[in-house]
């Protein structure tokens, strides 16, 4: 009695299964992805409550919002109506004076532990003497930072980032069009040409106080359709 011919697969068979395959995976990453991307953008959103609570606690301190008043002010050069490049100096720049304005943290020498030396040098993460702290407890995960090689500790902080890397942008252009405006009618309030300035006169959305932003990880090198890239961002407006 012959017995029958074991079975195998044909390759037609062997082909199918490779495609199922495939195709699983590219579905199971693709998943991933969308979680990974879900995530960061919970984060950014509650880090952005966060540094806007810190703000609030600032104004009810100071009177008014984080705001450079240098003649090249790096709060006031910046629109999120016009910049769109997380990676551009405006970003990491405007960030950066946040980062002074909420932490205290303005110099190296100035530093609490040093007993408050005149202040130089670049932030380092540790407040400076005499500085009020608005936001206390942070993850340092959204600090962007140079640190030693051989000790490990921070020796400058560049910027607020958020959970894609890219600088948090802050702006106060919108501020600054509404301080204009309240200044003209003061010192001229006759002048029947002076129009509170909206819409696109507006360098910003929120006048009353400030922009704050992240890109949401999209956009890093330019060439976008406005409207699209507000969509995609984490923002206070």
């Amino acid at each position: 009695m012959r017995k029958s011919p074991a079975s195998a697969f044909t390759l037609i068979e062997m082909l199918t299964v490779l495609a199922i395959i495939v195709i699983l995976t590219g579905l199971v990453l693709s998943i991933g992805v969308y979680v990974q991307k879900r995530g960061a953008l919970a984060r950014t959103a509650g880090e952005i409550a966060m540094l806007g609570a810190a703000c609030e606690s600032y104004k009810g301190d100071t009177g008014h919002y984080p705001q450079d008043t240098s003649v090249n002010s790096v709060t006031d050069s910046i629109s999120p109506k016009a910049d769109f490049i997380p990676i551009a100096p405006k970003y990491a720049a405007s960030s950066l004076f946040l980062y002074k304005e909420l932490t205290g943290d303005k110099s190296t020498t100035g530093d609490t532990d040093l007993g408050g030396q005149p202040a130089s040098g670049p932030p380092n993460g540790i407040p400076d003497f005499g500085q009020t702290r608005y936001l206390k407890e942070f993850e340092p995960r959204i600090l962007n930072v140079v640190k030693d090689p051989t000790t490990g500790k921070i020796t400058t902080v560049n910027y607020f980032q958020d959970a894609f890397g890219f600088s948090y942008a802050y702006s106060t252009a919108a501020a600054k069009d509404e301080q204009t405006f309240q200044t003209s009618l003061l010192t001229n309030p006759g002048n029947a040409s002076t129009q509170r300035p909206t819409g696109a006169a507006l360098h910003g959305f929120n006048a009353g106080s400030f922009d704050l932003w992240s890109t949401g990880g999209s956009n890093p090198n330019g060439g976008v359709n406005q409207d699209l890239e507000w969509a995609k961002w984490v923002k206070n407006w």
